[in-house]
């Protein structure tokens, strides 16, 4: 699997993630205490997945721009 899949597939996730994140916030109404605290535990997992995710986006694309650089940097020597 090539980087760029992994990362399409990451960035899939992290836009689903969002949505499920906009609705737990915003439109769900929990109906008592239990309810609100299963909404923030909810919430806070998402949220802690959704900064794992793009962590590794970054990472890979940083991967990704550093082996750009490394292709350009060698077809300019390789040609001199």
């Amino acid at each position: 699997m090539e980087i760029n899949e992994k990362v399409l597939k990451l960035k899939i996730r992290e836009q689903e993630l969002q949505k499920e994140l906009t609705y737990w916030k915003e439109e769900f109404q929990p109906s008592g205490n239990m309810g609100k605290w299963s909404r923030q535990v909810r919430v806070d997992k998402m949220e802690k997945e959704l900064k794992e995710i793009q962590k590794d986006i970054e990472f890979h694309d940083s991967v990704y721009l550093s082996n750009e650089i490394y292709k350009q940097w060698k077809d300019k020597n390789l040609t001199n």
